[in-house]
């Protein structure tokens, strides 16, 4: 939710592998059979959905939503519900230089095999609207998913990105939790997510770039728009540093929703924001505005750090 480097100098300086500093990826044949099923039909379901982007096939696409599944996708406002959702991937797929390649870096799953996420990168081709040629451009994204009553597993928020990265690996690294030692409370976590995001907010008012990084779980992945990825504390420490320091810089945010899963380990908030910073081609300063999408894990200590943080700058 901090879209700070699309305007700064940060992107110079915090160029990293989009997996350095992630955890080992879990051995499958470790995990629970609930768990293993959960992750067998996530890894098959992205390569589905990509597969549906290559043949253009509308339907097939927006069948991997929910009924009010949303897509942020840079330069565009945000898309909600199914016949939105169709209507806006109707519009791209029939572009004649249309081609949309996608995958997972990596999925992680809640204890409680209901509710999931993934990131990983894109390349999309389609008709500069200037030039009228073809232009491919690459970015990164994250969906969040959750398991619907006929037990296949839908998007529920689907945001891109143009934050450069690094190729996928081969196969996704996967993170699983353990099961709650308590009967999770996703009230007082969700009023815990939203109390951090104040707080949040206030950091960046501060400019404290130290209780910024505090934010971030040791492995968390930051997708903002233009920049180079920034993956684990060392990246993301020394981005914020440099993002500090702008005379100029002023993010405000707030969430419209704030979603726990039902094990009570991983959450998602979803809201707006809105960016000052010092362009780096004119000095001055200059305003941004669009959506953001961040995933928490709920930490040893209980505390909530974010793990994954995407925005996508809408017109």
């Amino acid at each position: 939710m901090r879209k700070y480097a699309v305007l700064t100098a940060a992107a110079s300086v915090v160029a990293v592998a989009f997996l350095s500093g992630c955890s080992k990826p879990a051995e499958t044949s470790a995990l629970s059979p609930d768990t293993k099923k959960a992750v067998d039909a996530l890894t098959a379901n992205e390569v589905d959905f990509a597969a549906a982007a290559k043949a253009k096939d509308v339907e097939k696409m927006v069948s991997h939503y929910t009924a009010s599944g949303e897509l942020l996708a840079p330069g565009q406002t945000p898309s909600k519900n199914t016949d939105v959702l169709r209507y806006v991937w109707r519009q791209m797929m029939a572009d004649p230089a249309f081609a949309l390649d996608f995958k997972a870096s990596r999925i992680e799953v809640a204890a409680s095999n209901d509710f999931a996420y993934s990131t990983g990168t894109y390349t999309l081709t389609s008709t500069d609207p200037k030039t009228k040629a073809p232009a491919t451009h690459s970015g990164g994204y994250v969906t969040v998913y959750k398991k619907v009553a006929n037990g296949s597993w839908k998007a529920m928020e689907d945001i891109v990105t143009t934050a450069s990265a690094p190729a996928a690996p081969a196969s996704p690294q996967v993170v699983t939790n353990p099961p709650p030692k308590a009967a999770p409370d996703t009230a007082a976590d969700e009023a815990a997510i939203r109390a951090q995001e104040t707080q949040w907010a206030a950091d960046w008012k501060a400019k404290d770039a130290t209780k910024l990084a505090a934010h971030y779980d040791a492995a968390a992945t930051v997708l903002q728009p233009a920049t180079p990825a920034m993956t684990g504390s060392a990246a993301i420490g020394a981005g914020l540093a440099e993002v500090a320091k702008d005379p100029a810089i002023k993010v405000e945010f707030s969430p419209d929703s704030v979603t726990v899963a039902p094990s009570g380990d991983i959450a998602f908030s979803r809201g707006k924001f809105t960016q000052t910073a010092t362009d780096p081609k004119t000095r001055k300063p200059a305003t941004i505005h669009g959506a953001y999408v961040t995933v928490y894990r709920k930490q040893a200590d209980g505390n909530w750090k974010a793990v994954a943080d995407a925005a996508s700058e809408e017109p």
